[in-house]
């Protein structure tokens, strides 16, 4: 009777440990994912390279210096169609201040890109984020559009889950050109 206890008291033992080995390993795994990437306010915005629209390849870290907005969008996308024009407005009107706009598209192919691109004459760089890996992975967007703005040190300071109209672009953009002179 004695040797079936201790028995079942080294198996119990044995269970437990790996259960706790178990939760050890998940909760480190956790936190390494977490610490991957941040996308807070405040901190460094990740670096990324994609292809334009016209072929040549660009880096987030390019852009050192500049008061960067990295919009992501569809051409399918209502709400995305109707900022545009306000993104737009900002790149024409703050370009020459060090502003930089980045429009990267989601999974789209270039047909409908080119042709959004020329509805809403867009001169600002369009790149293609053909796999997601930028949008969807390395900045988490869930809904499109989603904007960051990063200002010259490369630090980002503001994230609009929402299509935006030029004035609430204007209240961002301006402090963070003002910021760097």
């Amino acid at each position: 009777m004695s040797n079936q206890s201790n028995r079942t008291k080294v198996i119990t033992i044995v269970v437990l440990f790996i259960a706790a080995l178990g939760i050890l390993a998940a909760v480190f795994n956790f936190n390494q994912k977490d610490n991957a990437v941040s996308l807070e306010t405040g901190q460094p915005a990740p670096d990324f390279t994609l292809t334009t629209l016209d072929g040549k390849q660009v880096s987030l870290s390019d852009y050192k210096g500049k008061v960067v907005m990295v919009n992501v969008w569809a051409s399918w996308c209502q709400p995305c169609r109707e900022e545009m024009p306000s993104i737009q407005q900002a790149y024409e009107t703050y370009q020459d201040q060090g502003l930089v706009v980045l429009g990267v598209n989601l999974e789209e192919k270039r047909v409908p890109i080119q042709g959004f691109a020329d509805t809403y004459g867009l001169t600002f760089p369009i790149l293609l984020d053909e796999t997601g890996n930028v949008g969807r992975d390395l900045y988490q967007v869930k809904p499109i559009p989603t904007t960051f703005f990063i200002d010259r040190d490369g630090v980002l300071r503001h994230k609009a889950e929402m299509p935006m109209p030029f004035a609430y672009i204007d209240n961002i953009v301006k402090p963070l050109l003002e910021a760097g002179r």
